[in-house]
């Protein structure tokens, strides 16, 4: 998936450009049309003949190959952008100049191949920096990363953390280096503290990873098949770095089908025990944070009137902040409206004989510690509304997963982990089906696991038509 998005990122990037390019044409014969008072219109062979748009993004597509290709944002200077577009402007300019000469043809007007230089000059470059200051900066924040675990330290290791830390700009962290040679145990590697291989289970159950790697021979990693069926179960995807004896049973065995990849001319065999069907993932987050700003502007007076009702009805803060578990074990802080006393927390140990859930989730009726306007809210679901800022933020979709609380995923199986192979959701098909009658955990996880396995746009779709007259219906607890 990696590799996925980081081709998918070089094409729309480069798709972008096309269109800015595209831009600075019709900008650049309305300008020339301006400056000569003529009316406007932009299909004017004199001002700029038709034919010479194709010419003009194939040559640009060049001068991007041979200028920009390997100008990566988060490494590439604000400065060196200067540089490499005014020398695409230059040649570009030199090329459609010398077309204009040899062609005997009068293709366009020379003003408008100036005002067109200036515009494409104008357009990439600011785009350019824009996209830097802000990939930069979520960054920085720790979003848009992928957190990497290297099983091995040796050569196909540090090659591999060498290819890594080059090629940064696609935000690889790589967070564990493991190696079953306990003499290694403490050494660094690129500033990476080595650690044992007896750490494996643990750190996958504790800290967010999204890919393993595998840089060694199989046969040198303790428990590998056992270890393949753990990531299997897990739903993260490891990579095998190629050695022939990797063809062992356990892989045989395991319920994905393998492919041949390569990491930057390192071979590996790659396996994906999940889906994650990339392209429709990112028009789900596009549409939903959309979506989530069009929710938040129609909910707006709601939202200014519901703090006015909680400080009236009890003292204590306006919002309840509790971290949850997201994407991959990422830990966030899940906004809602407070509903309950300021010492709930507590009180819940004096409770917790009459949950009436199974497995790691507290739930109880009536319960004590909720306040006269919080049952309002609940009821109608209206305390979740400032999670619509965890969306537009990235830590959770409309539609997904319920987000459980960590002290919830310490008790996990492994195989319930799954759950955390999409991000989490306000809504999801779980409290579309009868969330208050739900009582065993194994259910819901059923239905969580249900919704991740046959996800689709579609299904999305069908949630949120059926959370709304639930929300209406006021079934909330």
């Amino acid at each position: 998936m990696l590799k996925e998005q980081a081709r998918l990122f070089a094409f729309l990037n480069r798709i972008t450009d096309h269109i800015l390019i595209l831009f600075s044409i019709g900008f650049a014969i309305i300008a020339e049309q301006i400056y000569h008072d003529n009316p406007i219109n932009l299909i004017d062979e004199k001002s700029f003949h038709p034919i010479m748009t194709p010419i003009i993004l194939i040559f640009w597509q060049i001068l991007f190959q041979v200028y920009d290709k390997e100008n990566l944002y988060r490494r590439t200077k604000y400065s060196a952008f200067i540089i490499y577009q005014l020398l695409i402007v230059v040649f570009g300019f030199s090329f459609l100049i010398g077309i204009s000469f040899l062609s005997k043809t009068e293709l366009f007007y020379r003003t408008t191949i100036i005002a067109f230089s200036t515009f494409s000059f104008t357009f990439l470059l600011s785009k350019r920096w824009v996209v830097k200051f802000y990939l930069e900066n979520i960054r920085k924040k720790g979003r848009n990363t992928r957190y990497i675990m290297i099983i091995g330290s040796m050569h196909r290791a540090q090659k591999l953390i060498n290819e890594f830390e080059h090629h940064e700009e696609y935000g690889y962290v790589i967070s564990h280096i493991l190696d079953p040679n306990s003499d290694l145990e403490g050494e660094s590697i690129n500033d990476h503290k080595i650690k044992p291989i007896d750490n494996f289970d643990s750190i996958l159950l504790s800290d967010p990873i999204d890919e393993v790697f595998f840089a060694l021979p199989p046969k040198k990693v303790p428990g590998f098949t056992e270890k393949l069926d753990f990531l299997n179960n897990l739903g993260i995807n490891f990579h095998v770095m190629i050695n022939l004896d990797a063809f062992s049973k356990g892989i045989q065995n395991l319920n994905v089908k393998p492919f041949i990849d390569q990491w930057y001319n390192l071979p590996v065999i790659s396996f994906h025990p999940t889906d994650k069907k990339l392209f429709r993932l990112l028009f789900k987050t596009y549409f939903e944070f959309i979506v989530a700003l069009g929710i938040l502007l129609f909910f707006t007076p709601i939202l200014l009137l519901i703090p006015i009702f909680i400080k009236l009805s009890s003292s204590g803060p306006v919002f309840f902040s509790q971290q949850r578990v997201g994407y991959h074990g990422r830990k966030f802080n899940l906004l809602k409206f407070r509903t309950m006393t300021i010492d709930a927390e507590s009180k819940l140990d004096d409770l917790k004989d009459k949950n009436k859930q199974s497995g790691p989730v507290f739930k109880i009726d009536d319960d004590p510690r909720i306040t006269s306007i919080g049952k309002i809210l609940r009821k109608y679901s209206l305390d979740e509304l400032p999670q619509i800022y965890n969306v537009i933020i990235g830590d959770m979709n409309l539609v997904g997963p319920r987000p459980p609380l960590p002290s919830e995923v310490k008790e996990y199986k492994p195989e319930w982990r799954k759950r955390l192979n999409m991000k989490p959701g306000i809504t999801g098909l779980w409290q579309v089906s009868g969330r208050n009658d739900i009582t065993d955990f194994k259910d819901w996880v059923y239905l969580d696991l249900k919704y991740i396995e046959e996800w689709s746009l579609k299904l999305d779709l069908k949630i949120i038509l059926k959370t709304i007259p639930q929300i209406f219906k006021g079934s909330g607890k």
